[in-house]
């Protein structure tokens, strides 16, 4: 059995009660090292193919790997952390509060008490901070949690460009620790640091070579100028 940590789901199957199955048969292989983009118009199923990942929501059918061992509640291993799209922050704690109570290990607590970006906000409540520097924030929690993956659920919507290109650095950074899956409408903020890229299309995923592919599916004709791999 080979020893390579990584989060493998096959023959995903999901529909909400009185409407068409949503998911049909997903599939996504994210090991450890990678960066896995996952793309697919609104209302296609990405947030809720997140969930059942995680374990937050029961799908119709499921095969659901983590480190080869199967799982239907990852979030009970305590081996994947997840982003939903709102907030999971308790709105009037302080940050500095927040950031003892969620992070144990002192030595991280003392690298995140370092971040240029998170001093300026320790004194804040979660409510008075900006959109970029709460969804900085969070991912930050995420990020130094000790688990071997993270799942995404639109980071980059709704920030400001400084703070898309500083979570697109936070990401980066971790990613020789972790695999992680970001799916977000904000495609090239995808692209610019994905290593593979996933389409979920008529409740299904497909594994996308190079840029010029989306073009068929997703994109609009056009956009990108030539065929290119994605970042290694």
């Amino acid at each position: 059995m080979t020893n390579i940590k990584e989060l493998y789901s096959d023959s995903v199957q999901f529909s909400y009660e009185s409407s068409q199955q949503l998911l049909t048969g997903a599939y996504l292989r994210c090991p450890v090292g990678e960066v896995v983009g996952l793309l697919g118009r609104n209302g296609c199923g990405k947030s809720t193919f997140l969930k059942i990942l995680f374990g937050v929501l029961k799908a119709k059918n499921s095969y659901i790997l983590i480190n080869n061992k199967k799982t239907e509640k990852a979030y009970l291993t305590n081996k994947i952390g997840y982003l939903p799209q709102d907030s999971f922050l308790p709105t009037h704690e302080k940050v500095d509060y927040l950031i003892r109570l969620l992070i144990k290990d002192q030595q991280v607590r003392n690298i995140l008490s370092y971040d240029a970006r998170i001093k300026t906000i320790s004194d804040k409540k979660i409510y008075q901070l900006s959109g970029g520097e709460l969804r900085y924030l969070e991912i930050c929690l995420l990020m130094h949690q000790p688990t071997d993956f993270v799942l995404l659920d639109e980071p980059f919507t709704g920030l400001e460009p400084l703070y898309m290109e500083q979570i697109a650095t936070l990401i980066l950074r971790f990613k020789t620790k972790k695999g992680i899956v970001l799916s977000d409408h904000n495609y090239q903020n995808v692209l610019d640091i994905a290593t593979q890229i996933l389409l979920l299309h008529n409740g299904t995923c497909r594994l996308i070579k190079n840029k010029k592919e989306l073009e068929f599916f997703y994109a609009p004709e056009g956009i990108f100028d030539q065929q290119g791999p994605f970042s290694d």
